[in-house]
């Protein structure tokens, strides 16, 4: 890991929050039982039931839900006064984000931070634990460095 300045100190340490992980799964199935309500006309319930898991679960898959968890799984994110570091198990030295070149947070998703860069690209924090908290944090830092 690199050495940091001595005025650098950190703010927030997290790795992906299984619990969001599970919610975000729980919400999507939940929506793909809500739009296969239709089809409980003609199917017993446990049938309707059944449809709506495996369904559930093939939007996963094809959304790469179980991807983004496999991919992300060892990954640590560090908040400190000056950058946020992202430590990859398969990097030998973690990305360096300074909070000076972080424009935008998303606002809309439930799950994930989304950063806006100044060039136009967008870097997504995956399946964050305490969303608001962390979300919070990340912005009184990046406002104290402007």
């Amino acid at each position: 890991m690199t050495a940091r300045p001595p005025e650098e100190h950190d703010l927030l340490h997290w790795r992906i929050s299984p619990r969001a992980f599970f919610w975000r799964c729980m919400a999507l199935a939940v929506l793909t039982m809500l739009f296969c309500l239709p089809l409980l006309i003609w199917l017993d319930p446990i049938t309707w039931l059944l449809a709506s898991v495996l369904i559930a679960v093939f939007y996963m898959w094809v959304f790469d839900e179980f991807q983004i968890w496999y991919r992300n799984r060892n990954t640590a994110w560090r908040l400190t006064n000056r950058a946020l570091y992202i430590n990859s198990p398969d990097t030998a030295e973690p990305l360096v984000l300074p909070l000076t070149d972080i424009r935008s947070i998303g606002k809309l998703s439930l799950w994930s931070i989304t950063l806006g860069l100044p060039d136009g690209q967008r870097v997504t924090l995956p399946l964050v634990p305490q969303l608001r908290e962390t979300k919070a944090r990340l912005a009184q830092a990046i406002e104290a460095t402007r």
